[in-house]
């Protein structure tokens, strides 16, 4: 069965229609890329993902319990500027139940390892780069482990060595079978990493093109050293 289903979902705002007549399947372990321009429909599908939004009409299904395995990345960081860059990424665990001081620190501090961030533990978001912000936010959104990540245009406010840490930071999190949602208006990256890419226009998915395949392991090797 497919992490989140939907079927034949429509949605409106009063008189606009945001989305139209959308049946989609995503599963566990998939990249998928949102693409198409300003008004397309595409923060409107990831909050339908999200549950943050209900469909007008038709159905949006979910494995049980996947609700609260949702880790979420968008363009603003939403750091709390009073708060060190452990207390932000650990908040997201005290909010999630998990209270002991023990168990939050065996999250937060493999992940700030990881993540390049273990130095910057004790400053402030005033003290941090742009690209900094956003590991930070990426760190709070992963630290929880979801099951998918929906990502809003997650490069917006980046340059673009900064942003290319971030997507490389998502893949490897998609490498180990997260669902990694990200709507984006920058379509180079669909390039850059490979995956699914579902095109909305008007409201509507206009293609829905699978991941193309990516050889690994030996087979590539062998191909690169014999030039094919």
């Amino acid at each position: 069965m497919a992490l989140i289903r939907l079927e034949h979902v429509s949605k409106r705002y009063g008189d606009r229609i945001a989305l139209t007549d959308v049946s989609l399947s995503l599963d566990a372990g998939e990249w998928v890329f949102l693409v198409g321009p300003s008004g397309a429909g595409k923060t409107t599908l990831l909050r339908l993902v999200a549950f943050a939004e209900r469909p007008t009409s038709g159905r949006v299904e979910a494995e049980p319990g996947l609700r609260r395995t949702i880790g979420s990345l968008g363009q603003e960081f939403r750091l709390l500027s009073d708060r060190s860059v452990y207390d932000n990424i650990a908040l997201a665990c005290q909010i999630a139940g998990i209270w002991g001081r023990d168990q939050i620190g065996d999250r937060v501090r493999p992940l700030l390892d990881e993540m390049g961030l273990r130095a910057l533990e004790g400053l402030f978001p005033g003290d941090l780069s742009a690209g900094e912000k956003q590991r930070v936010a990426l760190a709070r959104a992963l630290v929880r482990h979801p099951r998918i990540l929906i990502a809003d245009e997650p490069t917006g406010n980046l340059d673009p060595a900064a942003a290319a840490q971030i997507f490389s930071m998502m893949r490897q999190f998609r490498d180990r079978d997260t669902l990694v949602i990200t709507a984006t208006h920058v379509e180079e990256w669909t390039q850059r990493h490979p995956g699914r890419v579902i095109r909305l226009e008007q409201g509507y998915v206009r293609s829905d093109a699978p991941a193309p395949r990516v050889e690994t392991g030996s087979l590539a090797q062998a191909r690169e050293a014999g030039g094919a």
